[in-house]
């Protein structure tokens, strides 16, 4: 089912194909097309403002709406602006959205203006209806890259109809948003892999205290490998605890004093990882005892090297960074966002 706004946009041009509108003339204002279409004078507004991104219709001040001339055959859709939409503690801490991306990002877009907008510890749907709003009301053509956005946002952008794509897995129920990740489950397979390599005996997962529906995966993923090799239940732990190393490092080593064999700790991010190894340094354990260490999360920002097994995508930063803009550029042309889907693959690399 399509959101109210894109079904009512759809319906709209459909109608002034039906009744042979050329450009330059009039179409409803919005009050006449709630009442056409029976829709609420919002959902009129929106879907209006849409068609209008969509270089479809263009509203003019004091005189009202009308079709929009066709681009000419020599000129191509293309963005004015990007949002990039993050948690400002998650760009900090790990370089979500890497230089290398956003390199490839503006290589695919050189007309485009990257703006970053952080989301609020609270209400951040309020905050991107705001962003979303002001897009629509824009006389340019702007786009949305969401980076680990909850299902609430993820709605905002699927309901505006606006050019945008997620970066990670998208949130149950949310179907109709382009979206690009890493494989997940390969993800979870090849890390497990490597604890049990080093003769893991119990495996913990440290994730985010936002958990995201990659996470479900990943965790997937995990639980099926530990079945298959003959784990138990009771050889899993999962905590998800916030970006806070004396918490990270406190929950580990509750763990760790009730494992007897030797401990696999999968991180979901890197500064996790180093969180938890820093605190072993200053502890003695039996070389039997000291535990693995996995990252499947690495977006450093420079040349770092990462002292742990750590997760790779087949391709570069720059060259992800311009299959997102890639996404975003279809989208302004007319492809469906729901059928723009890449799942790139990874491998493990071993420092």
């Amino acid at each position: 089912m399509k959101p109210a706004i894109i079904d009512l946009a759809d319906r709209i041009q459909s109608d002034i194909q039906t009744r042979k509108l050329k450009p330059g003339d009039p179409y409803f204002t919005t009050s006449e097309t709630a009442r056409s279409f029976q829709v609420s004078g919002t959902t009129a507004n929106r879907a209006l403002q849409l068609l209008t991104q969509r270089r479809v219709l263009v509203r003019k001040q004091r005189a009202g709406t009308f079709i929009a001339e066709p681009e000419s055959s020599g000129s191509t859709s293309t963005l004015q602006r990007v949002h990039l939409v993050v948690h400002q503690k998650f760009l900090e801490r790990e370089g979500l959205l890497a230089d290398g991306i956003l390199i490839g990002l503006q290589r695919e877009l050189p007309e485009a203006e990257l703006q970053f907008n952080f989301l609020p510890h609270r209400e951040e749907e309020v905050y991107v209806e705001e962003i979303v709003n002001r897009a629509l009301k824009s006389s340019e053509t702007e786009g949305f890259v969401l980076q680990r956005a909850q299902v609430g946002v993820q709605r905002i952008l699927e309901e505006s109809g606006l050019p945008t794509v997620v970066n990670g897995v998208l949130q149950p129920s949310i179907t109709g948003l382009a979206q690009i990740d890493r494989d997940q489950r390969q993800i979870g397979s090849l890390l497990f892999q490597e604890l049990r390599r080093q003769k893991c005996q119990r495996v913990l997962v440290v994730l985010r205290d936002q958990v995201t529906s990659g996470d479900h995966v990943m965790l997937d993923a995990v639980q099926r490998e530990m079945s298959q090799a003959g784990f138990g239940l009771d050889q899993l732990m999962v905590r998800c605890l916030p970006a806070d190393d004396r918490a990270i490092q406190v929950s580990a080593l509750d763990v760790l004093e009730s494992s007897t064999g030797k401990l696999g700790i999968l991180c979901r991010s890197e500064p996790a990882a180093r969180a938890i190894a820093a605190k072993l340094e200053e502890i003695t354990l039996p070389k039997s005892k000291r535990p693995a260490l996995v990252v499947a999360d690495r977006f450093a920002r420079d040349a770092t090297p990462c002292s742990f097994p750590h997760i790779r995508a087949m391709i570069s930063p720059v060259e992800y960074g311009q299959k997102i803009g890639s996404m975003l550029i279809r989208q302004v042309k007319g492809e469906s966002a729901a059928s723009l889907y890449e799942r790139v693959e990874v491998k493990l690399v071993i420092p």
